[in-house]
């Protein structure tokens, strides 16, 4: 019996052997439903993981597909640059 492809979700298995950062978040509505649901299909794609990891992880895959802040990065760090030559 052929086995089902796993779910092909954007972010990526992730590795539970990082450094972490406690911060507190508290979620309502739709967004606390997305993330539930998305914390299912990560386990069936890759394993069950706890939500606080997933959405430390969710949140540091958006920041870095933002072009518009990695811009902003990049211009802030060469003004920083130019100011100190």
């Amino acid at each position: 019996m052929a086995r089902e492809p796993k779910t092909s979700l954007a972010l990526p298995k992730i590795d539970t052997e990082e450094k972490s950062l406690d911060l507190r978040l508290r979620l309502k509505g739709k967004a606390a439903v997305d993330l539930t649901e998305y914390q299912a299909a990560y386990a069936e794609a890759n394993g069950a993981i706890e939500l606080e990891i997933l959405a430390s992880h969710i949140l540091a895959t958006f920041i870095e597909a933002d072009k518009g802040f990695q811009a902003w990065r990049r211009g802030r760090a060469a003004s920083a640059k130019g100011s100190a030559a």
